[in-house]
């Protein structure tokens, strides 16, 4: 199925600033507010044990925070400037919903501070359900530009794109200078619904059919298309691409 995701990224942040535990709380506690399915995070379907109980007071968040921590693998002790790994997978209330049109997950890296950090950096994915469970239908940008807007506003990530699996392997790269045989893709990352932080917005041009929402701070959700799209699609395609060449003279 032609998944939404929805991948934020951002920089190594010292841990008395971050505030990371109110941060996790006011996500976790508001994702339901853009579908109920998000009021559940669980291990597995048969297991069905919570990973991160909705809604999610501080304290918890900063006992989960702690719970989860990175370890070295030998000698295993916490090594804590890789941050805090925190994961579910969203079925709604009990009796939980598990079709697989409605299943979503969310991965958390947060927390990543030092210079490990600059390798392995803080980030947000999340795997939308195929079909939106409110509507009974995929997600359309409409919908989805809030989500981004409130994930922005509690972590003010550096990165943030929605995009669909199937071009993820093709976008735009050069090689990787901390890896001689692997590709690096150019940022930002552009998709279906491409944030530019604002000194970046100040120096885009865009293609004439995209849809641009400034943001107050001078930031922009660039969106390619109201209804999402697979990878047959030629005219979506061509819209990416031509976003894409627009903007390859701020990507880096």
């Amino acid at each position: 199925m032609n998944k939404p995701e929805l991948n934020l990224w951002w920089e190594p942040r010292d841990p008395s600033q971050a505030d990371d535990a109110r941060k996790l709380s006011d996500f976790v506690t508001g994702l339901p507010d853009f579908d109920p399915i998000y009021q559940s995070w669980l291990e597995s379907p048969t297991i069905r044990k919570e990973t991160v109980r909705v809604p999610l007071n501080e304290a918890k968040a900063k006992q989960l925070l702690v719970d989860n921590i990175a370890h070295y693998d030998s000698p295993n002790r916490p090594w804590p400037e890789q941050g805090s790994h925190i994961w579910g997978g969203h079925a709604g209330p009990p009796p939980y919903d598990f079709r697989e049109s409605s299943y979503a997950d969310t991965d958390c890296h947060v927390g990543a501070f030092g210079r490990s950090a600059s390798i392995n950096p803080n980030y947000i994915f999340m795997r939308l359900s195929n079909l939106r469970p409110t509507t009974g239908r995929p997600w359309r940008a409409s919908e989805l530009r809030p989500l981004m807007k409130f994930a922005r506003e509690i972590w003010n990530p550096a990165e943030m794109c929605a995009m669909f699996p199937f071009y993820i392997r093709d976008l735009p790269s050069i090689p990787n200078p901390l890896w001689a045989a692997h590709q690096r893709p150019l940022g930002p990352w552009i998709g279906w619904i491409t944030y530019l932080p604002p000194n970046l917005a100040a120096r885009a041009k865009y293609p004439a059919d995209v849809e641009v929402e400034a943001l107050a701070d001078g930031a922009a959700l660039v969106t390619l298309c109201e209804e999402p799209f697979g990878k047959t699609n030629a005219e979506g395609l061509a819209r990416l691409h031509a976003l894409e060449a627009a903007l390859r003279p701020i990507q880096t």
